[in-house]
């Protein structure tokens, strides 16, 4: 058999298997704690029993609905620690909050963005 068919076979072989090993894998992710409402928009929604997360306050802009978090590592979303704006579910959570405190919060994926849900100051 001529070298080049030899390879073209073993090329084949190679991507069919391939193709069906990344197949298997897919199929036996273990969606856990996520639940999957919208997999085409890439909604992914944390459990109900998720815990809060930690943080500090760098600034809150009520007007906007967003606050600056200083954040330790949230697992379960996949997101690793630092500083980010999130928007708020409800504007009214902000009152009370200033740059300094140390907060415990709740966050949910929706579609790219991240929204606090609730947030609760630990001063």
């Amino acid at each position: 058999m001529p070298l080049k068919a030899t390879f073209g076979i073993l090329t084949l072989a190679a991507t069919i298997g391939l193709a069906g090993s990344v197949a298997v894998a897919e199929t036996m992710a273990d969606p856990w704690p996520y639940s999957y409402d919208d997999e085409m928009a890439g909604s992914v929604q944390p459990a109900a029993s998720m815990p809060l997360a930690a943080g500090r306050v760098v600034a809150v802009d009520s007007i906007a609905g967003k606050i600056t978090l200083d954040y330790s590592p949230i697992p379960q979303l996949l997101l690793e620690g630092g500083t980010r704006n999130f928007a708020v579910q409800d504007a009214t959570v902000l009152t009370g909050l200033t740059p300094g405190d140390k907060v415990r919060f709740e966050v949910e994926r929706e579609g790219r963005a991240f929204i606090v849900k609730r947030i609760v100051n630990s001063n």
